[in-house]
């Protein structure tokens, strides 16, 4: 994946109009020095009697006119020439590097998560913050460049003309000057890829200062060992390679500058003791090697800033190679209605370095429309991997989950996930609702929710957006369930999403918000420890060790329960209270009977 090819293969004629017109600025930057060489050796007409005046221009004495117009009208050509031909590639260099991000974009949005967890974020943010500028940079010299060698490569033919010998020895020291050249070139570019490596832990270490600075702040001692042994290190070492790649590469540039001069130098001093040169080609070879500094000059300074962007890409290449697409088919099955999810022999193996790894699984689970499942277990036993399952994050190494009659394929998964919806304990809070179009009533909905959670006085709801998210983890909880309830999905998986509540919140959470969303006839999956509310599941999975200890539907005193707080609501006239604007949904069937008042039901505060 070369830097050129991306141009060639992006626009291929504007690439070639590019080269093609660079070149010719490039030959005619050539013509000038023989052009005004040529004027000279005419001699100067104001010494000499003429019979007849000096055109004029704009009142203005003009000699040798012909010259003088081929000159102008050169030089303009260069400007046209040369202008268009660096916009050009200027322009596909934006639409180059612009497109290296979408496609890195898109190639992280369609990899497996399991994939990304393991890169990480500091790895992908830095390929798209740190990799790519430094490739635009590379990529806005080419125009340059390209212009510079066909003017280099044109006064070397015109070297050639004058003559034979002095072209032989230029092209000597020009081979001998990039050999030289290359040797702490090729020493700095080793250092520039430590850098790069060191760039990746720099960037992870800046992530744990920011985010852990709570902890860092509450013990010097801590804050001290992760400055000097990791903070700091790594930024001496990106520090220390730098600096070494940058002397090597400047103390070579300026080198390169002096080159012409060396060479100029060799021949006035030198080479006419050993070969004979008449004045007028010393004069012609002179011009134009002075004419060459400018453009070997370019190159070579382009030449650091080039290493750095090949670096750059080699790493951003690397990474999009590290980083497959989801193996999904190109067209997806429609999701078929569903009212239960089986998971048959479902495992998941997770590797590690050693190549043991843990395994979650085999899992034999029933997941229902209309029921609240709770997946109760310690650290490690398993439940964000069932989890990750269950929304369809993670592929099973092995067995089947089903959804109703529709397995799990590479024709189901994208139009299976569809309809689900989660709120994990890492989750990320949009500003805004998304997917859900321009409908009408979405700013009612937000409002009458946003007043539901209680947010109504934090939060205003503006031109598709929310006004803030500078809110307690609490309040950003509640806006997350906001959105997840607005997107109307057929299985909800909360992952202790209560954890962060007051304990009023809290009991309204599983006693009023839950209950709404599985008349709604939602799958409801929960994470979570609060064994106080356990009596709101209709079943309770047991994990440990990645293994079902224990998955059985909850008795009937828990149903009475949950029949009581509906026909409570009902009675109270508090449907419309329960998350679902309009009430209860016509289909709900409770017959309250004979059911106890809330009076014969503990206060909730005891439940």
């Amino acid at each position: 994946m070369k830097l050129f090819a991306q141009f060639a293969m992006r626009a291929p004629n504007r690439v070639f109009a590019s080269v093609v017109l660079g070149a010719l600025s490039g030959i005619c930057y050539s013509l000038l020095i023989p052009l005004v060489l040529s004027a000279i050796q005419e001699g100067d007409p104001r010494l000499e009697e003429v019979a007849e005046p000096l055109p004029r221009l704009f009142g203005l004495e003009i000699a040798h006119a012909s010259f003088a117009a081929v000159f102008a009208i050169v030089c303009v050509f260069i400007l046209v020439a040369r202008s268009l031909s660096q916009i050009m590639l200027t322009r596909l260099a934006i639409d180059v590097t612009s497109g290296l991000r979408t496609r890195m974009y898109e190639q992280i949005a369609r990899a497996p998560l399991h994939v990304l967890e393991r890169i990480g974020p500091s790895r992908m943010i830095a390929a798209l913050t740190t990799d790519i500028p430094r490739i635009v940079l590379g990529a806005r010299m080419m125009p340059d460049l390209i212009i510079d060698a066909v003017m280099l490569i044109g006064m070397l033919g015109f070297l050639l003309i004058l003559n034979t010998d002095v072209f032989i020895y230029v092209i000597g020291c020009i081979l001998f000057g990039i050999v030289s050249y290359q040797v702490p070139m090729l020493l700095g570019r080793r250092y520039f890829i430590r850098a790069r490596l060191g760039f990746d832990g720099l960037q992870e270490s800046i992530h744990g200062l920011i985010h852990g600075i709570k902890e860092l702040k509450l013990n010097d001692a801590k804050r001290e060992a992760f400055f000097e042994e990791v903070l700091m290190n790594y930024e001496r070492e990106v520090r220390s390679n730098e600096k070494a790649g940058h002397t090597l590469v400047r103390a070579a540039s300026n080198y390169g500058d002096l080159l012409s001069f060396f060479v100029i130098g060799s021949i006035l001093f030198v080479l006419v003791n050993y070969r004979t040169i008449s004045n007028e080609e010393l004069v012609g070879v002179v011009m134009a090697l002075l004419y060459i500094t400018g453009p070997v000059a370019i190159i070579l300074n382009a030449i650091p800033q080039l290493s750095i962007s090949r670096v750059s890409l080699q790493r951003f290449v690397k990474l999009f190679e590290d980083i497959p697409v989801e193996s999904l088919a190109p067209k997806q099955d429609v999701a078929r209605p569903w009212d239960h999810v089986i998971f048959d022999r479902v495992s998941y193996r997770h590797y590690a370095i050693d190549g043991r790894g843990f395994q979650v699984g085999p899992l034999d689970l029933t997941i229902r429309k209309g029921q609240i499942t709770f997946i109760v277990g310690g650290n490690g036993s398993g439940k964000s991997t069932l989890s990750k399952l269950i929304t369809l994050h993670y592929r099973a190494s092995s067995g089947r989950i089903c959804f109703g009659e529709q397995e799990v394929t590479d024709s189901t998964l994208g139009s299976l996930r569809q309809g689900i919806g989660s709120i994990y304990s890492d989750y990320y809070l949009f500003d805004r609702v998304l997917g859900l179009g321009e409908k009408d009533d979405i700013a009612e909905q937000v409002q009458h929710y946003l007043k539901e959670l209680q947010l109504d006085h934090k939060i205003e709801y503006r031109n598709g957006r929310f006004s803030t998210l500078s809110l307690s983890d609490g309040q950003r909880r509640r806006l997350a369930l906001l959105i997840a309830v607005l997107d109307d999905k057929e299985l909800y998986l909360f992952d202790e999403w209560a954890a962060d509540q007051d304990p009023s919140f809290k009991a309204v959470f599983y006693y009023e918000i839950l209950p709404a969303l599985k008349r709604r006839n939602k799958a409801i999956v929960v994470i979570s420890h609060d064994d106080r509310y356990f009596d709101v599941a209709d079943q309770i999975v047991t994990l440990e060790d990645g293994i079902i200890l224990s998955a059985g539907l909850s008795g009937a005193h828990e149903k009475d329960q949950f029949e009581r707080r509906v026909c409570d609501a009902v009675t109270a006239d508090e449907s419309d209270r329960l998350l679902l604007p309009g009430g209860l949904p016509a289909d709900t069937s409770v017959d309250c009977a004979d059911t106890p008042t809330a009076l014969d039901l503990p206060p909730r505060d005891a439940r």
